[in-house]
């Protein structure tokens, strides 16, 4: 099946630059030999709690480069990452420090992302953030930093922004080219250690960058091989890491983390949509799972985008329509292009029903309480939605998902 071309091939666009990426089955073991032939002074190394704990590779790197007489500061992140959180780590970090080193999930890589670009100047990140920041130049030296994802979600290995919230207030991003990893080291051997639950609410985060960076504004022949090339690597993936047979375990790890890291570099270089509009700010109001979040509303904002674009019937909203087609008949290989949509939006709510059960009533979440979510909604990631919906049609597709 070939994906359709989503712009005239003369249509300007940029392509936003690449960290160097490392990608194999226990590569990880890998990095430490790397890290003490090109560091040899002092690291900053960010983990989750549970890679802090022995026996865990977080564990393992600090205790390995400590043995070779490297200054090592380990610092741990729990949940997501606040401004407060990131300007005292940098304040214990020395601004001499040669590289930062995140080995987590999307909120670990992110605080990290945020730390190696605070470091050498020791300035405070609210001085940067998008929307609620100073809006300060961001005219500073930078630390280099290395990303080693353990979870299959975000892609914020092969991003430039940092997400940042403060409950009740705000969820924003700090953002820059000199925020890039330097390098990414994927092993999807760390996949295995991440709970279910987990894997597959990432997951849902990373499958839903892909189909929103496929049908943004703003797409090109490179977002769109991309996006079409990790929808496919994330096919079949949940349910063959169930399988009894070693190789095709592996393989589906190995899917995972790639078309996570694809969705990264696909939302970087094309943006997202009305999905991730309204994840931000239930994030910022709500303490609800971005993933989670972003899978339960994925069904009922396709749907709405669908309705809307079937509604305006210019040629850009039948391009778009035909995008939506080629993607549920590659997810229902036995459908029609007369049913494909149909067949897409069936296969989006079955991946919620099925790997995400929960309702967002359960994070707090009413139909009396989204004013909030709504008036806050409008910027960043919505505006790279194919369609403007309105107040209306953002509120229903919340409460379907309540």
């Amino acid at each position: 099946m070939t994906p359709p071309l989503s712009m005239m091939s003369n249509t300007p666009f940029q392509f936003a630059p690449m960290p160097h990426l490392h990608f194999g089955w226990g590569i990880r073991h890998q990095l430490i030999s790397h890290l003490q032939k090109h560091y040899q002074g002092r690291i900053v190394l960010i983990t989750g709690r549970f890679l802090a704990q022995p026996g865990q590779f977080g564990a393992e790197l600090r205790d390995a480069l400590k043995q070779t007489n490297r200054h090592v500061e380990h610092f741990t992140v729990s949940g997501e990452p606040s401004p407060d959180l990131v300007d005292t780590i940098v304040g214990q970090c020395n601004p001499d420090t040669e590289v930062v080193i995140g080995l987590g999930g999307g909120s670990v890589l992110d605080a990290a992302k945020a730390i190696a670009g605070l470091i050498p100047s020791q300035t405070s990140v609210m001085d940067y953030l998008e929307g609620v920041g100073a809006g300060k130049p961001f005219n500073v030296a930078t630390c280099p930093f290395i990303a080693v994802p353990t979870t299959a979600g975000t892609g914020s290995e092969t991003t430039k922004n940092a997400v940042l919230s403060r409950l009740g207030e705000f969820k924003k991003s700090f953002r820059d080219n000199k925020l890039l990893a330097k390098e990414a080291w994927l092993d999807p051997e760390l996949l295995q250690s991440c709970p279910r639950d987990v894997l597959y609410a990432t997951g849902m985060d990373a499958f839903t960058q892909l189909l929103e960076s496929y049908v943004t504004l703003k797409p090109s022949p490179i977002t769109d091989a991309l996006a079409w090339q990790g929808i496919t690597l994330f096919k079949g993936a949940f349910a063959a890491i169930d399988s009894d047979d070693e190789t095709t375990r592996q393989d589906a790890y190995g899917r995972l983390m790639l078309a996570a890291t694809l969705s990264g570099t696909t939302l970087a270089n094309a943006g997202l949509g009305a999905v991730h509009g309204l994840a931000g700010p239930i994030g910022a109001f709500f303490e609800a799972p971005h993933g989670i979040v972003c899978a339960k509303l994925l069904a009922p904002i396709t749907q709405a985008n669908i309705a809307t674009l079937q509604q305006q019937g210019t040629p850009q909203a039948q391009q778009t329509l035909q995008k939506y087609i080629q993607i549920g008949q590659l997810l229902n290989p036995n459908s029609t292009p007369d049913n494909a949509l149909a067949a897409l939006i069936a296969s989006l709510e079955d991946f919620a029903n099925r790997y995400t059960p929960q309702g967002l009533g359960q994070y707090g979440l009413q139909a009396d309480n989204l004013d909030n979510v709504i008036q806050s909604c409008r910027s960043g990631s919505m505006l790279g939605n194919p369609v403007t919906l309105s107040d209306q049609q953002l509120y229903e597709a919340i409460l379907k998902c309540l």
